[in-house]
């Protein structure tokens, strides 16, 4: 399994990252100077796609682009610290195209989450770049924000951070021994797995198409809260969000984690 590892932003000028009381662009290297030997002990490769200098912002995303697709990548990772103008966010996110709840993505954001940060999800990232443009299946994970309260946390939980993040996707990206844990590990959790295109989710226990408010796709994840629970001649669960989907076998499928 190749993996290109892109750490966010030029290091100054054009394309820097987000200041505040940690760096981006410092840290963003500190974090895939610290994953990659862990992907590299757990049996994948590692290509750096970093650009540390650029003319502009557009400059410095084609040529990470261009890094990537000249590659033969299975993957494609960029880290990024988030940065907030209010200095009032906290908390891990996730992209992904089309803001698909894959499975990687979304256990990366609760393995971070479970180091003390608010759990913001997986989100679109269609209109980001480097998700949009690159060839391998793309993640772009912002592990935290730049300022107060998340800077104390990503500080004290830095290696538990990195080890989270590996930990998260061994599974997805064929990591042969499996890497360490990272300490406060989220205890296990019911997921549902969607087996099919265009699925739809209802915001009530209800069969009736008034209650249907959208759809998922095959391969896209959700965490379970509640069920199955019987709803007429069939039965549901009730996802973290809030809305319902389907227990029928033929359309999902649950597992713990």
């Amino acid at each position: 399994m190749r993996i290109g590892l892109n750490a966010g932003h030029t290091l100054t000028g054009a394309g820097s990252g987000a200041v505040g009381v940690l760096t981006e662009s410092i840290e963003t290297r500190r974090i895939v100077q610290a994953v990659t030997p862990m992907f590299e002990a757990a049996g994948c490769e590692v290509v750096d796609c970093t650009v540390d200098r650029a003319a502009s912002q557009s400059a410095y995303l084609e040529e990470a682009v261009r890094m990537a697709n000249r590659e033969d990548l299975d993957w494609f990772i960029s880290i990024h610290l988030n940065n907030d103008a209010a200095k009032k966010g906290e908390g891990v996110e996730a992209y992904t195209y089309q803001g698909r709840q894959y499975p990687d993505a979304v256990e990366v954001c609760e393995m971070i989450a479970a180091l003390g940060f608010k759990n913001r999800g997986v989100k679109e990232g269609t209109g980001l770049y480097v998700i949009r443009k690159t060839k391998a299946k793309a993640l772009l994970i912002e592990v935290c924000f730049v300022n107060e309260p998340d800077a104390s946390t990503y500080q004290r939980q830095f290696d538990e951070i990195c080890r989270a993040i590996v930990y998260a996707l061994a599974g997805y990206v064929g990591a042969q021994p499996t890497p360490t844990p990272p300490a406060g590990m989220p205890e296990k959790k019911r997921y549902v797995r969607v087996k099919c295109d265009r699925l739809s989710i209802r915001n009530s226990p209800s069969w009736a198409d008034q209650a249907i408010c959208g759809t998922v796709g095959k391969n896209e994840v959700f965490t379970v809260v509640e069920g199955p629970i019987t709803v007429g001649n069939g039965r549901m669960y009730k996802l973290k969000s809030g809305v319902y989907i389907t227990a029928a076998d033929k359309y999902v499928e649950v597992y713990e984690k």
